[in-house]
Formats: structure tokens, sequence, C-alpha cells
């Protein structure tokens, strides 16, 4: 059987598509064409008759003056003026009577209204049909309507011969025609695509390893190339993807290293001297507990991140009160820090979001406040409408953010203190659940430093 894998390819797919567009139209082409010169031929032959008609007729009408053409039935005109191989014959409209024709085999026909027709007889000569194109036209002279027709004899025309025969002509042409036309886009497919198949091939190397390597660009600056960017740029998204989660993997596992460290060195110390030493006992239970608590934080605030940003945990939209929800805010922070000073201001706006997310939200923003900038600072929350978007700022006193901190404060296990000695408690998912929390509502979080000092957050509805 013969092989015809080849055809798999694009390439020769694309070919064979292209070849049978190509033969097809100018198949088409050439049947248009041949049917606009049929009728162009047509059109001449048409006025050629009614010229002759005219021609005739006023022969005729010239010598009825002289002659009687009643009385010599059949009688041609003499020489007139029309091409030999056009017939014509003259004949009373009611009666039928012949007054003159060319061609005695030529029956009478019928006035066409103006327009050339075809007429056709089959076995109407004892050796072959009848087929003539003709036009004829009614007249009135001397009182007497009479018709006069011009023919011309279709059997000998050239013309009807060639179009006969152009069906089977277009038949044999349109072979070498489909053989050309598939090694032509062949070669041409072959060639436009070969920037893809090394787009392919280096696609293909492509690992988690070598992410940065960059696929070929031919700078042409076409859709090809801008394939390759779109590859390019998702490339470099999977890496910068990948270094995060590599580096969050990492900080997990310092994070829950850590308290677990100290609980197994607690735990140590019990079944050295801790059960005949009741102030160690209780010494190492406490941070036993305090670490497990941690973890559970820990554990449990990557829990919300990931249900947030899987959609499981979803929004529920009301409206809600900035001034209810800061006047609760204020009264929550007054009983955890009493030094602690919180200014707001909200102009009575309201907001359709979710109430719980949106106090979780500034709770989290209020609580690494009071880390940073300690239990005496002063925070102010406002809410201002502007361009229908409701911006809620929060702002303290406190020292800030560092230039180096500052575009990553959002990160996961982020702190501005990198060896993460745990000098300010939290596990560092705050803000990174805070902008989760954002997220979710439809929300923008952004971070700045106050002028002359203290942190701000902006979120923008």
């Amino acid at each position: 059987m013969p092989d015809f894998k080849f055809l798999k390819s694009f390439s020769a797919r694309l070919a064979l598509g292209f070849m049978f567009i190509m033969t097809s139209a100018v198949v088409l082409l050439s049947v248009l064409f041949l049917f606009f010169i049929r009728s162009l031929i047509y059109q001449n032959q048409s006025l050629e008759l009614k010229s002759a008609e005219s021609v005739v007729f006023g022969r005729f009408k010239e010598n009825s003056a002289k002659a009687d053409f009643r009385a010599n039935k059949g009688s041609t005109l003499g020489a007139v003026e029309i091409p030999y191989y056009l017939t014509y014959i003259i004949y009373e409209s009611d009666s039928k009577f012949l007054l003159s024709t060319n061609d005695p085999f030529l029956p009478p026909l019928e006035d066409t209204k103006g327009k050339a027709r075809r007429f056709f007889q089959k076995n109407y000569f004892f050796d072959g049909d009848l087929d003539i194109l003709y036009f004829a036209n009614t007249h009135i002279l001397n009182d007497q309507k009479i018709i006069v027709a011009i023919a011309m004899n279709m059997d000998n025309n050239t013309n009807e011969e060639i179009f006969s025969k152009l069906p089977r002509a277009l038949l044999f042409t349109a072979i070498p025609i489909l053989f050309l036309s598939f090694l032509i886009s062949f070669f041409i497919t072959k060639n436009t695509i070969k920037p893809v198949a090394k787009i392919t091939k280096a696609a293909q190397s492509v690992t988690i390893e070598n992410l940065s390597d960059l696929l070929p660009i031919s700078g042409y600056d076409d859709e090809i190339d801008e394939l390759s960017k779109t590859f390019n740029q998702l490339f470099l998204r999977l890496k910068r993807d990948f270094e995060r989660e590599r580096q969050f993997s990492s900080d997990v596992s310092h994070e829950l290293n850590t308290p677990l460290t100290v609980i197994s060195g607690q735990t140590g110390l019990l079944l050295r001297w801790g059960k005949e030493n009741p102030e160690q006992l209780e010494k190492s239970l406490n941070a036993i507990k305090n670490e497990a608590k941690t973890m559970q934080a820990i554990i449990a605030n990557l829990l919300q991140i990931s249900r947030i940003e899987s959609g499981r945990i979803k929004p529920q939209i009301s409206e809600v009160s900035l001034d209810s929800l800061f006047s609760w805010l204020t009264e929550e922070f007054a009983s955890v820090a009493q030094n602690l000073t919180i200014e707001t201001e909200s102009s009575n706006l309201t907001l359709n979001t979710d109430s719980e997310m949106l106090h979780q939200v500034l709770t989290i923003l209020i609580s690494n406040s009071l880390k940073y900038a300690g239990e005496s600072c002063t925070i102010r929350i406002s809410a201002k409408k502007q361009d229908n978007r409701i911006t809620i700022e929060e702002s303290d006193d406190g020292p800030g953010f560092s230039e180096k901190a500052l575009p990553h404060i959002f990160e996961r296990f982020y702190r501005a203190d990198e060896s993460h000695t745990r000098k300010i408690a939290g596990s560092g998912l705050g803000l990174a659940i805070a902008q989760t929390l954002c997220n979710a509502l439809g929300a923008k979080i952004k971070a700045r430093n106050m002028i002359p000092h203290g942190a701000g957050f902006t979120i923008e509805f």
C-alpha cells in the first residue's frame, strides 16, 4: 500500500486545501469567463441578426413597390447586403403565405418580441436536425401584417463547436493545475511554518530548570514573532511563579521548623529532669502550648488563603455603613491597647461589600500598626468617595517601611527582619491574607510611607 504519512503534516494538509481551492477557483473563473465571452458573442450575433433584419425589410419594402411578391411566391430579393451565412424568410403573418426567402427549407418563424431566440427541431432534415439562432420582427406594409425573420445556422457555428469542447479541455487543464498548485503551496507553506517548527523544537526543550531560555524571534515582527513573545512572557511568569512557590515552600518549612524545634527541645528537657522540677515542667508545657498555637495559626492562615483563592469562600455582598464599621473597630481595639488612639472619618459613606471580609482586612492593618508602631501610636482610618470610587485609608505614626521592604510586604511569610528571628510576634501572613481578601472583594490594596514618618495603606473599591 502507498505511504500517505506525509499527509499528516500540517504543510501537506494545508497544501492540499490550497490545491483544491486554487483549482476550484481557476475552473470557476474559467467557466465564468467563458459564459461572459459567450454572452458577448450572443449579443454580437443578436445585433447582427437585428441589423440584417432591418436591411432585408428595407430591401423588401423597396422591391414591393416594383413587383408583386404574392404573384411570385418565394422569390428572392436579389443581392442583399447581409453576410452569406445568414438566411431569411418573409411571410404574411395571418395566412403564413411565403413572400420571399433565400432558404426554401427555413420554416415560418414567430415574432421574437425584440430578442434573438434559439430554435431547435430534431430530425427536421432527413440527414439532421434544425438548429438556428434567429430574430423575427412584425411589420405593417400596404395594410398587410408581415413577418421578417433572419436566421443563423448553429450547426456550422465555430463558436458553438469551441464551447462544446471547452468542458473537456477544462477537465484536462485542471489536472496539471492540481499538481502545480499542490507543489507551489507545499513549498510556500513549508517555508512559512519553519519558524513555527523552530518554536516547537525550542519549546520541547523547555523545563522547569531552564524556563529563562527564550524562544527564537525572527525579527519580522509578524504574528509568529508575537506568538514567540507571548510564550516567552508566559515562561517568565511561570519562572517567577515557580521561584515564588519554592520560596513559599522554604518559608513554610522555616516557619514550621521553629515551633517544632522549640517543642522538641522542651520535650527533651521534660524527659531529662522536668518531671522532678515543677517549675521547669510548667515552663516547658507553656512553651509547647504557645508554639502549638503558632503552628495552628500558620496552618489556619494558609488554609484561609487557599480557600479564598480557590473560590470556596465567596463574598456575601450587602450594604455596609463605614461609620458603623469604624466604630466597631475602635471599640474592639480599645480593650486590647488602652494607650492606642484611633481617629476615624467616613462622612456617612456606605459600601456594597462583604462586611466580615472588610472587617478582617482592617483588623489586620490595625494589628500590623500596633506590632510595629507600638500600643501608644495614633492610627487614622478614613474613607472618601471620588469619581464613583470609594477609598479607605489606614495609617499610623510609627517608623514606616524600609525602602527595601516596601515592595515585598504583601508576600507570604515576609518580614522586614529577614532573619525571621520572631522578635515581633506573627507568622508573616497577615498582609498576604489582607491582599487576598481585597482581591476577592474586587478591591486594590497598596502600601506607602507617610510623611514625615509612618506606614500607610490604601484600599480602593
